[in-house]
């Protein structure tokens, strides 16, 4: 290699070395600053997470043992018929009723027949639904409100499990199982 440039001046063979050597430091400054900016936004986004269902959790206890009735003294008010798309409609006016309409990967699964939830031992005719209900939504406090309305329909529910799953970009998933019930007997 040449000892001077083109002009005549010497080339300094160190000076690229010490580039290459202050780039690589900056490199891996950079990276290890961003796991850490990383983990630490992870880790808060944790404890949203832990404060979120501990508070769903107490609201759940709280709201069950107010509106606890034991169901083999309810089971005469209970409809006396199944109707999956009045399900349906009613489950989504509450979702449009406690902001959440515009909630995404809005999902509702029913398993018709599903088992009891419950220990008590129930007349064979009360039938049971099982509701799966999904979604991902901006402010998850606003499931706080629709757990509220749902409870407000004439039709009785029971929320047998609540997760909420916090993401990196502050959304929340929801999954929730809902069970309702009727009492299929004929009434003619």
């Amino acid at each position: 290699m040449r000892k001077t440039n083109v002009f005549g001046r010497k080339v300094n063979q160190a000076k690229i070395l010490y580039m290459i050597v202050l780039i690589f430091m900056v490199v891996i400054a950079g990276y290890y600053t961003i796991v850490e900016i990383q983990t630490n936004k992870l880790e808060e986004l944790e404890v949203q997470q832990d404060l979120l269902q501990s508070q769903i959790d107490d609201l759940l206890q709280t709201n069950q043992i107010e509106n606890y009735h034991e169901i083999s003294q309810i089971v005469q008010y209970l409809p006396n018929s199944y109707n999956q798309l009045g399900i349906i409609n009613e489950i989504g006016f509450v979702r449009n009723l406690s902001g959440l309409a515009l909630a995404t990967g809005y999902s509702l699964t029913f398993e018709e027949s599903a088992e009891s939830p419950f220990d008590e031992v129930l007349p064979d005719t009360v039938m049971f639904t099982k509701i799966s209900l999904s979604m991902m939504i901006e402010d998850p406090n606003l499931i706080l409100e629709f757990m509220d309305n749902l409870f407000d329909q004439d039709r009785l529910y029971y929320i047998e499990h609540i997760n909420v799953t916090y993401t990196v970009d502050g959304q929340a998933m929801i999954q929730m199982y809902i069970y309702t019930f009727y009492n299929d007997v004929d009434i003619s």
